[in-house]
């Protein structure tokens, strides 16, 4: 019995409490030295058979019961001792230890008294309490839904935007339920459209039994897309992390569709009309067709209006071809596309080369009528080209190429028509392809020279002066005629500076000759479209030393066609410097009484056409008498071309024109022969 009141006094002397404990009399009669140390208590203090009243006042004493004096510390204790029941309480000491106490009575009537340093638990405590309540926060306000199970697959944690996501409760959706039973929850509330709540679980169990991290977009009843990604936890459990993808899959999905779709239209654009063909081709089954669509006039709406109204058109425009097609396709496969700036095409399949052709005489139709487009007016027109399988090409880039093609021919027929491929075409546009090429090392190389045709005056009988005309001195080809490149240099935009060319020579070599001579330089609509051509006319004057007076710019209706109000101010600015204007090709075009009053004209070029008939058609004399007349009351003069004949040359006089032109007078000469020309004159 002594040995074992020895090892119980050995281990309550080494424990990290401190451990007191007082008779009935509350006299001390077991002490460790831990509690000295926790309350700096002196070692008289700590003998056996000093008085708990004792020890209290003077632990008070030292600040031990903060707040408390000696007296009342002792009645605070005393009374609590008192209660005979077991009691717990912690307080700070001075050192900021916080001080855990226990009083325990004890059935012999002694009373043990323990006191522990909480200091360590309690600031563990509080971190983990602040982790918490860190985690807490972040469940709370975190975007995503998040799940955690155990080893046994149950909920342990679940924030509040799962259950918003899915529509659940609290009360039925909490720490504790089981994987399945939250599936089954969830089916119930409508999230496994389609499946019950068995097949439901059957497809999560198999995918969790993997024990692989996963993540796969789940579609709700609703058509809302959730991305659930589920992650195995070393332990045994896992988590599954819920978010709300649908705004991302549809911007996705629209990203997509602009990828393959035109912005403004949204119709299919060359790559997916190209795929959309391919794929037709690969089918077969009857003969597939290729249009090509683009519009006539939409530039000057573009130019004239401004592009929003232009992009309304083409919406307009987009609308009634859809229209069309819808009405005309007869169930059968057919793609619109837009290609670019005013360009469409269209694909149908199956087809025939007789329904091809009436639907695109129904589309040229439908967009031939007039569109009304904030409070104005606007006309456009359609031409189309069409290529058809197999005969045209039986791949998307052949069969596109031969419906443009064809589009350009219609194009140069006239517009709002259509026209089938030819092979013919084919070999035009390697022709022209090939012009346009040599036209360009032409340019660099200088293969250009003028000749000049004179044109007489009636009155005086003599050479009033010379119109300037390019050729073109090809290494190879020879000669090429002015009709064979000089509408590609427009089409391509080499016309300017190839006529920028033309007017310095002409004007330089103009200025060689006698002072009454003028020289006559031909201008391309083109050119005044570049927006510079006055300043480029001045240059040549100066740089020639050319009287302007003695200059004579040629224009055609196509220049005043433009309705732009630069046209007319540039056309007054050269005027103003003293250059003669001239209308070439006068009665040819439809509305050149009224060019006459738009803009004072000091010439008018009687066309060839008229010219040639004086002598079998009464009315091309009365025509001419006419023009001569109206130029007279309003200051021009008059200048038949194409006269080759005396006859031709006296029916002309007794009209009253002022100038003739033509190989009766002389044909083109180069540069070098108009001297002798002059003198043998």
């Amino acid at each position: 019995m002594e040995a074992l009141t020895r090892r119980f006094e050995a281990v309550v002397a080494s424990m990290p409490i401190g451990v007191s404990l007082f008779d009935a009399d509350l006299r001390l009669i077991a002490v460790n030295d831990r509690l000295g140390e926790l309350f700096g208590l002196p070692p008289d203090l700590m003998r056996l058979g000093t008085p708990l009243e004792q020890m209290v006042r003077a632990s008070a004493g030292t600040g031990n019961f903060p707040h408390l004096s000696p007296d009342e510390a002792w009645a605070f204790v005393s009374a609590r001792i008192a209660q005979r029941i077991r009691l717990r309480r912690e307080r700070h000491l001075p050192g900021g230890v916080l001080l855990t106490t226990t009083i325990a009575p004890l059935p012999d009537g002694s009373t043990l008294v323990l006191h522990e340093d909480a200091t360590d638990r309690a600031r563990a405590d509080a971190k983990l309490a602040e982790q918490k309540s860190r985690l807490d926060h972040a469940l709370t306000h975190m975007s995503h839904g998040l799940v955690l199970f155990d080893a046994a697959h149950r909920v342990t944690v679940v924030n509040r935007q799962f259950l918003d996501l899915y529509g659940l409760s609290p009360e039925t959706v909490h720490p504790g339920i089981t994987a399945e039973e939250l599936i089954h929850r969830r089916t119930e509330a409508g999230n496994f459209p389609g499946l019950t709540p068995e097949e439901a679980w059957r497809q999560v169990s198999e995918r969790l039994a993997s024990r692989t991290r996963y993540r796969l977009d789940q579609t709700l009843a609703d058509g809302r897309v959730i991305a659930v990604t589920y992650a195995p936890a070393p332990e045994g459990g896992f988590v599954t992390v819920h978010e709300d993808v649908t705004a991302a899959k549809r911007a996705e999905a629209q990203i997509v569709h602009m990828a393959r779709h035109d912005a403004l239209t949204g119709l299919p654009n060359r790559a997916l009309l190209h795929e959309g063909l391919a794929e037709a081709l690969a089918r077969g089954g009857g003969v597939t067709a290729v249009l090509c669509l683009d519009l006539d006039r939409f530039k000057a709406v573009n130019d004239t209006l401004g592009h929003a109204v232009g992009d309304k058109l083409l919406c307009q425009v987009t609308a009634r071809l859809n229209a069309v097609i819808r009405n005309e396709a007869e169930g059968g496969l057919a793609i619109l596309a837009r290609l670019g700036g005013d360009e469409f095409a269209l694909v149908l399949r199956p087809t025939t080369r007789f329904r091809a052709g009436r639907l695109a005489g129904r589309l040229i139709e439908a967009v031939a009528r007039d569109y009304e487009i904030d409070g104005k007016r606007i006309a456009v027109g359609l031409s189309a080209g069409i290529a058809l399988t197999p005969t045209d090409g039986q791949d998307p880039e052949g069969l596109l190429r031969a419906a443009d093609m064809a589009l350009y021919r219609a194009k140069a027929e006239g517009r709002g028509i259509h026209r089938f491929f030819e092979p013919a075409m084919d070999v035009a546009i390697q022709t022209r392809r090939g012009v346009e090429l040599d036209l360009r090392t032409a340019l660099a190389e200088q293969q250009f020279a003028l000749a000049f045709q004179p044109f007489l005056g009636l009155a005086a009988n003599r050479i009033a002066g010379f119109e300037a005309l390019v050729r073109w001195h090809h290494p190879a080809r020879g000669v090429v005629s002015p009709a064979a490149f000089v509408p590609v240099a427009e089409e391509t935009g080499m016309i300017v500076p190839l006529g920028e060319w033309v007017l310095r020579q002409a004007c330089r070599e103009a200025a060689r000759w006698p002072q009454a001579l003028r020289v006559s330089v031909n201008l391309s609509p083109v050119q005044f479209r570049s927006g510079d051509i006055d300043a480029t006319v001045i240059a040549a004057l100066r740089e020639a030393n050319l009287d302007p007076h003695r200059l004579e710019l040629e224009i055609t209706e196509g220049v005043l066609l433009q309705e732009d109000a630069s046209t007319l101010a540039i056309l007054h600015r050269l005027k103003g410097l003293g250059v003669r204007i001239a209308m070439d090709d006068f009665g040819t075009g439809y509305s050149s009484l009224g060019y006459l009053r738009a803009f004072p004209f000091d010439k008018i070029k009687i066309d060839r056409a008229f010219v040639a008939d004086l002598s079998v058609r009464p009315d091309a004399l009365a025509i001419v008498r006419a023009v001569t007349t109206l130029a007279d009351s309003m200051g021009m003069t008059t200048t038949a071309e194409g006269v080759e004949t005396e006859e031709q040359l006296a029916h002309l006089r007794g009209a009253g024109c002022t100038e003739v032109q033509g190989y009766l007078i002389s044909r083109p000469v180069a540069a070098e022969a108009v001297a002798p020309m002059l003198r043998g004159a």
